[in-house]
């Protein structure tokens, strides 16, 4: 990507092909200085947004030639990168800005950092870059009184290196299968793996019914709905029901998450042998989906009791070097929507899906579960470099940690 920076530089208007399409009538016979700058993608296209911003700062006069020099390369890495992604790479020009979240630049900084080695001073050099964009710029009033952008990842101030974009702590792929590799019995299996592919909290698990795993296997709804906006969900995937937990007085506030239809039929398998049968018989129709090796269901407590067990034992053989909480599990459900290549054609529509999974009320509280390390986004590439679904290394992950039977 290039730019250009002209200041009073005179051009003939006569000679340009925009004015020689103009009838000859139309056409200005003068010379005009101009003083702006342009920055081009790789198509040799002007990019509107970032050219305009720049633009009008070297008019002002406030801005010196080195500074703006400085935000136009930022701001071309920063494109570069993005049209690298498949959130952003069929985007036009640069309105890949205008969708862009928080998650996407502690993404793009952890990029810089663990893969590109740039040292902090250029990337907060950059993360200063592109605060100066959105605050000066995108989500600042025009004359009609509105702006580009309503919402502003930068309203809390700079991103890299902040306390805000410390980054959450996930159980990665590698690490959840080493669980359960830790233990020779399916009913613990399903439930890890669950736990992982669904984002619920330990508190919610107890609550999971095995008819709410039947429905969402026999039901053929595709879609969420958030207010007037419609996600529509590939049939890779089942809308499974969730009774949660959080809210006002602790009140259950119902939901859907999305889970891959791969973990949901392990769990029916699980439901057909006769250790599940024998022991859920009791419960008739309100059978948990989840019980212990006593037969009885879980609750909170034990579903934190029987997690650090497991990784205490993948600690002690080798397999993992930090032992893994329940919200990890949650947080590892976040980082599988948020980089799944078949959830969402932007990254806002992502972001929105996740907020519905994971039952927040807030838009910026999902945020928080978005700043994952890239390391973590690079296990779920193909041998070829490709990014796998969700699906995929769901249906992966049963082949690579299938209970062998006795």
């Amino acid at each position: 990507m290039r730019f250009k920076i002209v200041e009073g530089e005179q051009i003939d208007l006569k000679e340009s092909e925009a004015v020689m399409s103009l009838p000859k009538h139309d056409r200005p016979n003068e010379e005009v200085t101009v003083t702006g700058v342009a920055v081009f993608n790789s198509k040799h296209q002007v990019l509107p947004h970032v050219s305009n911003w720049l633009s009008e700062a070297l008019r002002h006069g406030k801005t010196p030639l080195t500074t703006i020099s400085t935000y136009a390369k930022n701001l071309s890495y920063l494109f570069d990168y993005l049209n690298e992604q498949s959130t952003f790479k069929y985007q036009e020009l640069d309105n890949a800005i205008l969708d862009i979240q928080e998650y996407n630049f502690n993404e793009y900084f952890a990029y810089l950092s663990q893969i590109k080695r740039l040292a902090s001073t250029t990337i907060s050099n950059r993360d200063a870059t592109f605060q100066s964009f959105f605050n000066d710029y995108l989500c600042k009033a025009r004359n009609n009184g509105k702006a580009l952008r309503d919402d502003n990842p930068y309203d809390d101030g700079l991103i890299y290196g902040s306390s805000k974009s410390k980054l959450v702590e996930m159980c990665s792929l590698d690490e959840l299968a080493a669980l359960m590799m830790c233990t020779n019995h399916e009913r613990e299996k399903v439930l890890l793996q669950f736990m992982y592919d669904t984002g619920l909290r330990r508190s919610e698990i107890p609550r999971v019914k095995k008819e709410h795993i039947d429905t969402a296997l026999s039901t053929d709804k595709q879609m969420y709905i958030l207010d007037a906006q419609t996600i529509v969900i590939p049939s890779e995937y089942k809308q499974v029901f969730v009774a949660g937990s959080k809210g006002k007085k602790r009140q259950i506030n119902e939901r859907y998450t999305l889970t891959s239809i791969h973990t949901l039929a392990r769990l029916r398998r699980y439901f057909s042998t006769p250790e599940y049968r024998i022991r859920a018989k009791k419960f008739g129709l309100d059978a948990p989906a989840f019980l212990n090796s006593h037969g009885a269901p879980y609750n909170s407590g034990s579903v934190s009791k029987f997690l650090s067990r497991v990784s205490e034992r993948a600690l002690k053989n080798g397999l993992i070097k930090r032992a893994i909480h329940p919200h990890m599990l949650r947080h590892g459900f976040a980082g599988s929507v948020l980089r799944s290549p078949d959830l969402g054609d932007h990254a806002v529509d992502k972001l929105v899906l996740l907020q519905i999974c994971l039952g927040h009320a807030y838009l910026k509280t999902t945020q928080i579960y978005t700043q994952l390390p890239y390391e973590t986004y690079g296990k779920i590439a193909g041998n070829n470099g490709e990014i796998l679904t969700r699906s995929h290394l769901m249906e992966q992950l049963n082949a690579q940690t299938k209970t062998k039977r006795k």
